[in-house]
C-alpha cells in the first residue's frame, strides 16, 4: 500500500468567485492551475518551481459558514513586509503578534475567512 504523500488541496468557501479570486491573486503569488466546467471552483498553487505545494481552492457558497479557529497558514520569510504591503493596500490585517520563536498576523479575505502569515 503507498502511504500519503501531501496535503493536495486546502478548500475556502467564497461567496463571490471572481472578486475573490482577484483578491488572492494579488495578494499571494499563485497561479491559476483549475478551473472548473460549471464555474463553482478555481484552485490555485504557489508559481515557484520544485516540490509540488498544496493548492488552494476557492468554491463558490451562498453564505460562508461561521469560522471558530484559523483554519491554516501561510509562511512568509518577511511578516514585516507582507504586513506593511497589505496594510498599506488597504488589506484587512490584525497586529503583529509574537511568542514561542514565532511572528504572526491574521488576513481576512472578502468573505471574512481568516488565516495567519507566520515567520518562525
Amino acid at each position: 500500500m503507498k502511504k500519503v504523500s501531501r496535503i493536495d488541496a486546502v478548500f475556502v468557501p467564497v461567496t463571490n468567485l471572481k472578486k475573490s479570486e482577484e483578491w488572492y491573486l494579488n495578494v499571494f503569488p499563485f497561479e491559476v492551475i483549475y478551473r472548473s466546467s460549471d464555474g463553482k471552483y478555481v484552485g490555485f498553487r504557489f508559481q515557484e518551481k520544485g516540490d509540488e505545494k498544496t493548492a488552494l481552492t476557492l468554491y463558490q457558497v451562498d453564505k460562508v459558514p461561521k469560522q471558530e479557529h484559523i483554519a491554516f497558514n501561510f509562511y512568509t520569510e518577511d511578516v514585516d513586509g507582507m504586513h506593511h504591503f497589505l496594510k498599506s493596500n488597504g488589506y484587512k490585517v490584525d497586529d503583529i503578534h509574537g511568542g514561542d520563536g514565532m511572528r504572526f498576523f491574521k488576513v481576512f479575505d472578502p468573505d471574512g475567512n481568516v488565516f495567519e502569515l507566520v515567520t518562525f
